[in-house]
Order: structure tokens, then sequence, then C-alpha cells
């Protein structure tokens, strides 16, 4: 049986780096535009939590145009559960080149991590901090077979690697495929039972898609939905295993 996670706001508390990278970059590109505004960093975990968006980059679009409009706070309450950066940008008409919001954006987060920086920035990664415990892993690989799937890099999940002090031998990140494509799925676990742990409702569209997609059960379970964290998923995991 698979056990397979997303890491950010599962493995890894991101408040302080991919939050905050998101509201810089916001920030940053309102600045360009002559508007000196805060992005509320509710803004952009509920955006997250409600959107298919995949990575970090189209949240950040999608709140540049949101604050630009001067209604940040009223739009993300509209975003509908599910919705997409097209939702976006056919409200507005318009679209913000992502290659120029990714360059941003991984200067704040990967700091002197990342060649192509803008600016020396020391990297918002090293404010993670871990919410899995390690030998809880490490008991579980004894049992399971441990993936990720997630939208991070390969980079970013070499850090998160380093921050949580275990090692995935099994991981697709946004190079391979970006959820909610469930090809991310089956390419780690090629039909085999499992369960994937999540946090928002991307990650329960892109487990129904692959169910839908390849007629396989596997069963999703949400981080403050379903269970208040990943520790307590896998203690309970673990617990039933043993009996």
């Amino acid at each position: 049986m698979w056990v397979v996670f997303d890491v950010d706001g599962v493995l890894i508390d991101v408040s302080e780096s991919y939050d905050l990278a998101v509201k810089l970059t916001i920030e940053y590109f309102l600045r360009l535009f002559g508007i000196e505004r805060e992005i509320k960093s509710e803004w952009v975990r509920e955006l997250r939590r409600k959107g298919s968006f995949g990575d970090d980059f189209k949240v950040s679009e999608a709140l540049i145009l949101f604050a630009l409009s001067g209604r940040a706070g009223e739009l993300v309450d509209e975003f509908p559960e599910g919705g997409t950066i097209e939702w976006v940008r056919e409200k507005f008409g318009f679209q913000v080149f992502g290659g120029s919001i990714e360059r941003v954006f991984n200067t704040f987060y990967l700091g002197m991590e990342y060649p192509e920086r803008l600016f020396d920035f020391p990297g918002l990664w090293r404010k993670e901090r871990p919410i899995v415990r390690k030998e809880l892993l490490e008991r579980a690989s004894e049992r399971f077979k441990l993936g990720v799937v997630t939208g991070r890099s390969s980079l970013e999940m070499e850090l998160a690697e380093k921050i949580i002090g275990f090692r995935f031998e099994n991981a697709v990140t946004r190079e391979v495929y970006l959820k909610p494509d469930p090809r991310a799925l089956w390419e780690l676990v090629r039909g085999e039972p499992g369960v994937y742990i999540g946090d928002t409702t991307n990650d329960g569209l892109f487990v129904e898609n692959y169910r839908r997609r390849y007629g396989r059960k596997f069963d999703f379970v949400m981080v403050g939905r379903d269970v208040g964290d990943v520790n307590e998923f896998l203690t309970e995991l673990l617990t039933e295993e043993q009996t």
C-alpha cells in the first residue's frame, strides 16, 4: 500500500515561506504600477485552499489582478471552490506574464539558491519548519511505500527533505506533472492502492481525477477536515496496522 503526501501545509509549515513569498511578490508588482498596498496573508491561504492552481505563481497572478482592482478581499470570497487561474483571466481579460512572476517569486523564496535571482535575498525557505515527525515517517517507511506528489520543483523538494531530515525515494515534482493532472499519481503508484494526504480543494480534485481516469481506488485524507495534522494520520495508520 502507498502513502503519498503533499508537502506544503502537510509535511512542512510554509506560513513564513511560501505564504510570505506570495505576499512579497504581489507587493513587488504593485509597486511597479506605483501602488503601495499591503496583501493580507489570509487572502493567500484562502485562495490557495479554494483554488485549483497547481503552483504559487498562479496564486500570485490572481492576487495581483485582484489587488489592482482594489477589491482583493471581496474577490477572494467570490472565487469559486475548485476555480482556476482561467476564471481570473477571463474576469479581467488580462494576464500577468508568468515568467516574470516566477523569477520574482523564486528570488524571495529560494534567495541565494536561485542563480537567476533579481537581487540578493537570504531565501524564505530557511524559515520553514517541519510539521511531520521524522520518526513517524521512518516507522511508516518500514510498512508502506512512501511517496510525494508536490507542486515544488526538484530543488525545492531537496530543500524540504533537508528541513524534514528524511529522504523520499519516490517523488513527483512540478517538472514532471502538475496537480491536478492525474498522471502525477499514476507515475508514482502505477495503479497500486493507497492514500493521498493533502490540505486543499485541489488535492481532492487531483485524487478524483485519478480515480476517474484510471478507474482505480485511491483514498484521500484532507488535513484540517479529516485529521488535525499529518502526525495524527500517521499515528492512527500505524496503530491500525499493529492491531
